[in-house]
């Protein structure tokens, strides 16, 4: 990552932010492909999404409206393999197909996505220099701050890191899409093109998309031993 040396449950207290808004947190670090990056880190489940309304519609059974809730990492997934990244950022509704058999993937809309802030700015702070405090005391556009909220406490340095990547150890037959990123170097959008490409043998696993050990040992030529 190139940093320059600027960098279904309720909403918890994290301050959620427009997309716009976390948009320019990214810039300010100097990284590249905001919108892209956002995306990979929600779908690594670095960072906490919301939506105002989230409707899910199995192929049997009542659908479930959840309204300000976290977006599971899994549905940003689905939503950058399915090209809706735009959509998740212009503040309209994001329309997930699902399966078409019986208890497969419900299809999902997702309206109204906003970020969490404070995972926002810790897991930039962990990769780029930590100066994105005059930035995080900016009025945030769309959503009010809670009065008793330290927004200071935003621009702190991360005590608690994200959880790290497991590596792919010798035997694994399966890895995450997470886990070859970090294999291969490559970001979300590659491995995707390459697994539509049938590069990466990929393996569904409930909403889990999972890629065989040996096309990525295949691919990149080198085994994990």
């Amino acid at each position: 990552m190139d940093c320059s040396t600027h960098p279904g449950k309720s909403m918890p207290s994290h301050q959620p932010i427009t997309p716009s808004r976390a948009v320019e947190l990214v810039e300010a670090s100097n990284l590249k492909q905001a919108q892209s990056l956002l995306a990979d880190f929600a779908a690594a489940g670095l960072i906490r999404t919301y939506a105002l309304v989230r409707d899910i519609r199995p192929v049997e059974g009542p659908s479930q409206t959840i309204r300000d809730a976290q977006i599971p990492a899994e549905e940003w997934e689905r939503i950058i393999s399915s090209d809706n990244i735009d959509e998740a950022f212009n503040g309209g509704t994001v329309r997930l197909e699902g399966s078409a058999f019986r208890q497969g993937t419900p299809s999902v809309q997702i309206t109204g996505v906003s970020f969490s802030e404070t995972s926002l700015v810790k897991v930039l702070e962990r990769y780029c220099a930590p100066s994105l405090a005059a930035i995080s005391e900016q009025p945030t556009a769309g959503f009010s701050k809670p009065a008793d909220e330290d927004i200071s406490k935003s621009a702190e340095p991360a005590k608690a890191s994200a959880k790290p990547v497991p590596r792919i150890r010798p035997g694994d037959l399966t890895a995450s899409i997470a886990q070859t990123m970090q294999a291969t170097g490559l970001k979300r959008t590659k491995i995707d093109d390459l697994m539509k490409q049938n590069k990466l043998v990929r393996k569904k696993v409930g909403r889990r998309t999972l890629i065989t050990v040996e096309s990525i040992e295949k691919f990149i030529g080198v085994p994990f031993r």
